[in-house]
């Protein structure tokens, strides 16, 4: 028999996320057999992340509620499409994104391999128990990054990891509560990291390594799901690992003229020993840089049956020819007004010189911006041969397919989730003296990843300017703000915020309200539980045992809200 489910999005049904074939029903006579079938999956699992639909709820569920984010310019955007729904906050269980198969789909296959890999050892002696080993820390790390996006957007969710594989299991399952999923998560990343490969084999010279699961990736999952729940010392260990482990990469690979501050960052508005924009260029451009931890790779190729990263092109902005009118090539989404005067009045970042600036945001004339959309992945090069951000020297664009990678961890977002801890360390006067050691090592690493994108990589940071732990916290977010801007981290960040403060919604909602006009949009956070999103529609009114979000009550007779 075909297989018939793991090659396709095998959830097609919005109402329910198990409503799935019994995966191994179906071929159990003729598959798992042999280790390239396990391969096969572990292949499909990374495949299935690369879809379209998996791909837009990393940046919706990541970015779009957040001050980073407003409206684009695309000739067929709607506010009364789910996209412009979010956008203002009129976010109701009907809208398609609340459907959180494409994460389900990805968790079905990881439990899956988990379950059946060890039988395929006792059938093909050549899968040697430490390639078992490794696929299960693979998938077991897989598995764990699709519930930690669905703990952070959701709350609580339904968790399981056993295989599906007949038709009489279980299926409404009651969701679980998000901070017991992250601990038996955590709990599962420490029992398989030991077995999980350092580095994959190279193919025709290249790193491969930042494309599949590595005992790094683990380690930098750790350490963001360890500062979610407020383990701050475990936050900054596993932090430290990576950062360790970067740093002798570099210096065995680089010489340290290339490295910020002693620590693993490429300068990136040098000009001296780098050409400006290196940083992003290896990163976002090329893809797999030396910074990078894990990232989805998107291939250039248009003969390889490789995935073009559509998600980029229809939400940011496409170079690609579509029509005569370049207004079907802008992004549905654009950079939220308030960053729009960045290039000529920074008010966000350090000065109009932080390379960050250009590489995230593109405007139409500096000094009076009309027409901005988000230039970051949609970027090939930039070149910093020029000041003018409109000169056509400036920036190459992806033309014939977006081949860019996604990144989900760079040793930035290690340096700064340490950062984060250490503050949070230091105890609980938020008016600490800014003399604690804690704080000066916090501030370091802030200020390192900083000065990579200044001019001369000199920040204008100055410690002595921040006299306490509420001004470095402010900080640390700020910078995170900056080095993050719409890589799908700013609403975790703010929600992780919230979270901290006693679920005080107060920094969150003071940060919304710079795109939010109306005071419905911020006065629903007086409910803490509306920072998180409402359970789908369909699938609460199939999962009896599925208690809808108190936040979101909605009408019987809602109707679907899908994309245009």
């Amino acid at each position: 028999l075909a297989m018939i489910t793991l090659f396709s999005g095998s959830l097609t049904s919005c109402g329910d996320f198990l409503d799935i074939y019994p995966l191994t029903m179906v071929y159990e006579d003729n598959y798992w057999n042999e280790k390239n079938d396990v391969d096969q999956i572990v292949n499909g699992c990374y495949t299935r992340m690369e879809s379209d639909d998996f791909m837009r709820r990393l940046f919706m569920w990541g970015e779009v509620r957040s001050d980073n984010v407003g409206r684009g310019f695309h000739s067929d955007y709607s506010s009364s499409s789910a996209e412009g729904r979010i956008l203002s906050e009129n976010l109701l269980s009907t809208n398609t994104y609340t459907d959180w198969s494409p994460f389900y789909s990805v968790i079905d296959r990881c439990n899956l391999v988990i379950e059946k890999a060890p039988e395929v050892a006792q059938k093909d002696p050549s899968y040697l128990e430490s390639d078992v080993n490794a696929t299960i820390a693979e998938v077991t790390a897989l598995r764990a990054l699709c519930y930690f996006y669905l703990v952070r957007t959701f709350k609580d969710v339904p968790y399981y990891t056993n295989a599906i594989t007949n038709d009489e299991q279980p299926l409404n399952l009651p969701a679980t509560d998000g901070t017991v999923i992250i601990q038996n998560l955590i709990n599962d990343l420490l029992k398989v990291y030991p077995n999980a490969l350092t580095e994959w084999p190279r193919q025709s010279g290249q790193d491969v390594s930042y494309a599949r699961i590595t005992q790094n990736a683990i380690f930098a999952m750790l350490a963001d799901m360890y500062l979610w729940i407020g383990d701050f010392n475990n936050a900054a260990l596993y932090a430290q690992k990576v950062i360790d482990s970067k740093t002798t990469y570099f210096k065995n690979n680089y010489s340290s003229l290339y490295m910020v501050d002693g620590y693993p960052l490429i300068p990136d508005n040098d000009g001296t020993l780098i050409a400006k924009g290196t940083a992003y260029n290896l990163g976002f451009g090329t893809g797999g840089g030396p910074e990078s931890i894990f990232e989805l790779d998107f291939s250039s190729s248009t003969t390889d049956g490789s995935k073009s990263n559509t998600m980029v092109a229809y939400f940011f902005r496409s170079w690609f020819k579509y029509s005569d009118d370049i207004t079907t090539n802008m992004g549905y989404f654009a950079p939220a007004e308030g960053l729009w005067t960045e290039f000529s009045s920074p008010t966000l970042f350090l000065s109009s010189q932080d390379s960050r600036i250009r590489e995230s945001i593109y405007v139409d004339n500096i000094t009076d911006a009309s027409t901005p959309y988000i230039n970051k992945y949609t970027a090939q090069n930039i070149s910093f041969t020029s000041s003018d951000p409109t000169n056509s020297n400036y920036y190459t664009y992806r033309m014939s397919k977006n081949d860019a990678n996604w990144i989900f961890y760079r040793v930035s977002d290690m340096m700064l989730i340490k950062a984060e801890a250490l503050l949070y360390m230091m105890g609980d006067d938020m008016n600490t003296a800014y003399n604690d050691s804690l704080g000066r090592e916090a501030f370091q690493l802030i200020n390192a990843v900083a000065d990579r994108s200044a001019v001369n990589t000199s920040s204008s940071l100055s410690y002595a300017s921040y006299a306490s732990r509420t001004l470095l916290i402010s900080l640390l977010y700020d910078e995170r703000r900056r080095e993050f801007l719409f890589e799908g981290k700013r609403w975790f960040d703010l929600v992780r915020h919230t979270i901290r403060d006693g679920n005080n919604t107060s920094y969150l909602v003071n940060a919304i309200s710079s795109k939010q006009t109306s005071s419905t949009a911020t006065s629903k956070f007086g409910n803490y539980m509306a920072i998180y999103w409402p359970y789908n529609y369909d699938e609460v009114r199939v999962n009896d045992n599925l208690q809808q979000n108190p936040a979101y009550q909605d009408s019987e007779n809602s109707s679907y809200e899908s994309t245009k």
